[in-house]
């Protein structure tokens, strides 16, 4: 399916409420895949592929399963050179993405399943080929320009892409999945909020005329303002149930809790965020921990 003129995508719903685009630049130069969704996709991504042809350069916002689930099928397809800003064993090890990702543990335990689940989502490591960081530039075609936008929260080391002369940004999680019944997470709520800033800062001025998220369908700049606007809500939403939680209990009661007061399943990605999140606070001097519990100043 294409866009305009220059981009293609495909998309699938993982979920209710939550979609999955996966989007293509064809360039005269080249082709540019950003991200290569998930393995369920496959034949949708095999047909991105061809229908953009030559496919140079695959760009992975952020090595979640979700958004490197192809990444196999679309080296062999294309030889293909694969750039990441992080993460990167992640991308090169899925075992290794399985335990850092699912932190099996007493509270969450390991199983089968939820192997199958999220290794089910991959169809195989690849070699990154390149590190790219803010500013790192690609140049497809005469009138493309796409640069490389750091934009931490969700995933520390995640990245955008601004296509500078149509002022439109290729984004993975930064505006958040919301509708999920899981908590979609984070690795650093302090960044996340300097990251919506920047981007809101970048609509404003008009350097943004147009978001496509990974996760939402293509926004104009009142859209984009409202995922913002709610994806900021849903930070504030989780700092106030933590620090009114924080009531003199040990870490695995207070998740327990959280995901009960915000109606959200009892998981590894819930565990991993509140775990940063009760962190950050202890810095900010809003909690603090005495004896494993925690407590609010």
């Amino acid at each position: 399916m294409k866009l305009d003129s220059y981009i293609h995508y495909t998309m699938v719903d993982l979920m209710p409420g939550v979609p999955l685009y996966v989007y293509a630049i064809k360039g005269e130069y080249y082709s540019i895949l950003i991200d290569t969704g998930i393995f369920q996709m496959k034949d949708k991504i095999t047909e991105l592929c061809n229908d953009t042809a030559q496919i140079k350069n695959v760009l992975i916002t952020h090595a979640h399963a979700d958004h490197i689930g192809c990444n196999s099928t679309v080296k062999k397809l294309t030889g293909a050179q694969f750039f990441a800003s992080g993460a990167v064993g992640w991308i090169e090890d899925l075992e290794k993405h399985y335990l850092e990702f699912c932190i099996p543990s007493e509270h969450l335990p390991d199983s089968p399943q939820q192997r199958a689940e999220i290794l089910g989502l991959m169809d195989g490591p690849v070699h990154v080929d390149t590190i790219i960081n803010e500013g790192t530039t690609f140049r497809p075609g005469n009138d493309i320009e796409l640069m490389t936008i750091a934009l931490p929260g969700h995933k520390l080391e995640e990245v955008a892409f601004l296509e500078k002369n149509s002022s439109t940004l290729f984004m993975g999680d930064v505006l958040l999945a919301l509708a999920a019944p899981f908590f979609h997470g984070f690795q650093t709520a302090r960044g996340f909020r300097n990251s919506l800033d920047r981007i809101e800062k970048m609509v404003e001025d008009d350097k943004i005329k147009r978001i496509l998220p990974a996760h939402h369908p293509p926004l104009d700049q009142k859209a984009s303002l409202k995922c913002i606007k709610d994806t900021r809500h849903f930070l504030d939403e989780v700092e106030e149930i933590v620090v009114a939680e924080a009531n003199g209990v040990e870490f695995p009661l207070l998740w327990k809790n959280v995901c009960l007061k915000s109606d959200r399943q009892l998981e590894f990605r819930g565990f991993a965020m509140l775990e940063v999140q009760v962190q950050e606070l202890v810095e900010e001097g809003k909690l603090f921990i005495e004896n494993n519990r925690i407590f609010r100043e």
